[in-house]
């Protein structure tokens, strides 16, 4: 045989079998099996495996004694891999390549690792200097290696997502299933008109730059407000335009503009500005929304329209609406009185007002694969 075949490493023991099994795996489809494996295994691990005369035995002796399947093998697996640790000033490509090694160790004796959790373990084993880096993944990304699919926002693809979800849709105002409030028969018909006296439909346009509504215009159902509720609270609403608030104090980021809401009633509440606010979600992460500032209003408003459009999807049952980005749900809401409440409170902020920042998308639409490798520099 030429040495150019020969371009695998002898496996002596104690460097990787996993990528020496791997390499010799395709190196045997072209060369006689058995003598390759002989003349690829170092002096000290040939002489334990020369009595073995055929291909089958041979690499089975291998596989029991470098990559046992037991029990203690799996669980030694498992632990090296939940206590993998990247150390401060370490190269993030070494540290990768440290996990990928883990992973495929696990793969060869059976275990296999879902993606959102290698996701979750391998943002865990970072030092604290990329505490800001992991926080921002987990709130703009959602932690998904693949992403799901994402609701259309256009031609066919968005015709058929809004007609499935209408299927499951509950009118607020008759709270029969299959239609929104706009189409109620008996709204339509008059019937318990004024019922519903504190309902809103928001409209937002802001004074200097008119937004493009259109999408949102389509339609959801009209939001019911509670004043008993503490301000602290959010209702999940279709009929928003974007993501607001009646509360000052729960800015941590703010600018200051004027603009206008247009409620169901055709009158109108004045936005004084928008801003970042933070909400503790149910799985007790801190999540960053920018929202609009109008006093008026009487319930703080997450638009189920916006975060339609930023790539969420959203699954109902037994009296619980989960939001998801990908595989990770990343908010629910409980109904109560026909409405969402979201689960989850709300973080007082310290906002200093400035006439100058730039208010920032609240979702990124880069792949999340890619965007972990560009932030991590690799």
């Amino acid at each position: 045989m030429s040495s150019q075949k020969f371009e695998v490493e002898k496996f002596n023991g104690s460097n990787d079998f996993t990528l020496w099994k791997l390499k010799m795996k395709a190196l045997l489809v072209q060369q006689k099996a058995h003598s390759a494996i002989l003349l690829s295994l170092a002096d000290e691990v040939l002489r334990e495996v020369a009595d073995e005369t055929t291909v089958v035995g041979l690499w089975r002796k291998l596989e029991s004694k470098y990559q046992k399947k037991s029990l203690t093998n799996r669980l030694y697996q498992k632990r090296r891999l939940h206590t993998l640790k990247m150390s401060e000033g370490m190269q993030v490509r070494d540290h990768l390549d440290n996990f990928n090694r883990i992973i495929l160790d696990l793969n060869g004796v059976g275990v296999k690792v879902e993606e959102e959790d290698q996701a979750m373990i391998l943002l865990c084993s970072l030092p604290s200097s990329y505490e800001n880096f992991v926080d921002t993944m987990i709130v703009e990304t959602g932690l998904t290696v693949s992403r799901g699919r994402s609701m259309e926002r256009n031609g066919g693809g968005r015709s058929k997502s809004r007609s499935k979800s209408k299927a499951a849709m509950r009118c607020f105002h008759s709270k029969e299933k299959g239609h929104f409030r706009k189409n109620c028969p008996q709204r339509q018909k008059g019937i318990g008109q004024g019922s519903n006296g504190n309902a809103q439909v928001v409209v937002a346009q802001k004074d200097s730059e008119k937004q493009d509504s259109s999408d949102e215009g389509e339609g959801g159902d009209v939001l019911t407000v509670s004043t008993s509720s503490s301000a602290k609270s959010w209702i999940l609403d279709t009929g928003a335009s974007y993501h607001m608030t009646y509360s000052r104090d729960l800015f941590t980021t703010f600018k200051e503009w004027n603009g206008s809401v247009k409620l169901g009633d055709d009158g109108e509440l004045g936005v004084k500005g928008s801003g970042s606010v933070q909400i503790k979600m149910y799985d007790r992460l801190v999540r960053t929304l920018n929202a609009w500032y109008v006093p008026g209003l009487r319930k703080n408003l997450i638009s189920v329209g916006t975060l339609d459009k930023n790539g969420y999807t959203f699954s109902r049952s037994g009296g619980v609406l989960r939001v998801s980005k990908g595989a990770l749900v990343v908010m629910k809401g409980r109904l109560q009185h026909g409405i969402y409440t979201l689960m989850g409170s709300s973080v007082l902020g310290t906002a200093t007002v400035s006439s100058s920042m730039a208010i920032d998308s609240v979702e990124k639409k880069d792949n999340c694969t890619e965007l972990w490798h560009r932030r991590l520099d690799t």
